[in-house]
């Protein structure tokens, strides 16, 4: 993969070291920044149960992961969803930022669909986000994960 020979750098050197701060912190710094008008819950994903992993994740292969946290609306009327995982190589973030692209259903709340939808690799980390735009702009949380980054990003995918 393009920048492995980097090792878990592959943005240069730029940007915030990332490596002691759990997925859920991070999360919370993202809303720092950036906090949706509706009340959120963020919570583990428990790897060891691969079902659920894959149904939140969409990564089927929990090995990939080191560590993972959800955060969605309380309401389960509202289409928005965050994950954030660390993965266990660097080198796969963006082969599983593009896994969580395609397999994360956003219809998944049956009544209301995520109809905008990004990604971004920084490191060992990949941010997933979906909503539905009449809550936002999924890039406003891709960008504010890219503030919490120090600036710089490895990878930005959109579905």
């Amino acid at each position: 993969a393009e920048g492995a020979a980097d090792g878990d750098v592959r943005h240069a050197g730029k940007g915030n070291d990332l490596s002691g701060e759990t997925c859920e912190a991070l999360v919370n710094k993202i809303y720092e920044t950036k906090m949706p008008e509706f009340a959120l819950m963020t919570m583990p994903v428990d790897l060891a149960d691969a079902e659920t992993t894959a149904w939140l994740t969409g990564v089927s292969d929990p090995a990939l992961l080191k560590e993972a946290v959800i955060s969605e609306s309380m309401m389960g009327s509202q289409a928005y969803s965050l994950v954030l995982v660390r993965v266990n190589d660097a080198a796969k973030a963006e082969e599983v930022a593009q896994t969580m692209l395609e397999n994360i259903d956003p219809v998944k709340w049956i009544c209301v669909q995520a109809d905008d939808i990004d990604a971004a690799v920084y490191g060992d980390l990949v941010m997933f986000m979906m909503l539905n735009s009449e809550f936002g702009a999924a890039a406003d949380y891709v960008a504010a994960f890219k503030t919490v980054c120090g600036g710089v990003l490895d990878k930005e995918l959109s579905k």
